[in-house]
């Protein structure tokens, strides 16, 4: 699984503004890019042996994670790591918080005739505790025999010069209206059949042209725009 955190951890890229910057609050554009990455996937039948983290929880972690991180190099002003900073951090600290994974999709069949029927989002992680509508339609005559998957993802946007985690964004009131603004444009393009609200009318408070990309869990919509 990716880890938002693991470019500035490798050296890569100076770690965001916000971080380190007080008062940092979110304005969403249309002109910001979007993508959807699918990080993880299980049969639908093991979803709750995946382990589920809500968004809050990722972005308490992630943020406890960086203070300790500040605490260990005296300040992360500047955004970028030295080697001795890195290799300290990781010492101590280990790796970064993996992230929320808040949109999963749910298909049916395998290979080339593999199809999305389910779209969802979950913040917090008892999404599937004692059931789900959707797994439970899929028990219908034409998904008889049919390989169910579930695909797990998070949402990216790149603007200012800076690629920014749902996780990452502030305040948490616009984070979370930017999820349902995903899942939103989701269900409006792609009309999962299981989905029944949201079809009709695209419902999404901000619209991005939005980039879906899988490329660790084979090739289910790997390359998709909406």
């Amino acid at each position: 699984m990716h880890n938002p955190l693991a470019g500035w951890l490798d050296r890569r890229h100076p770690i965001p503004r916000r971080f380190y910057e007080s008062g940092h609050i979110d304005t969403p554009s249309p002109d910001w890019h979007a993508w959807l990455s699918i990080e993880e996937s299980a049969p639908l039948h093991k979803v709750n042996d995946m382990q589920w983290l809500s968004l809050r929880d990722a972005r308490l972690l992630t943020n406890k994670y960086l203070e300790g991180a500040s605490e260990i190099v005296r300040g992360i002003d500047g955004g970028w790591l030295d080697r001795w900073e890195q290799e300290e951090i990781r010492a101590n600290l280990g790796e970064a918080p993996k992230p929320s994974l808040p949109i999963y999709l749910i298909s049916c069949g395998d290979g080339k005739d593999e199809s999305l029927v389910y779209v969802g989002k979950t913040k917090n992680t008892s999404r599937f505790t004692g059931g789900h509508a959707a797994a439970l339609k899929l028990h219908a005559p034409e998904y008889d025999g049919e390989l169910k998957n579930i695909y797990r993802c998070t949402p990216w946007f790149h603007f200012n010069d800076e690629y920014i985690s749902l996780d990452w964004i502030q305040p948490e009131e616009i984070a979370l209206q930017l999820l349902d603004s995903i899942e939103s444009q989701l269900i409006y393009w792609l009309k999962p059949p299981l989905n029944t609200d949201k079809k009709k009318k695209n419902l999404a408070k901000w619209e991005f042209r939005i980039h879906i990309q899988n490329l660790r869990c084979g090739e289910f919509l790997n390359d998709r725009f909406i």
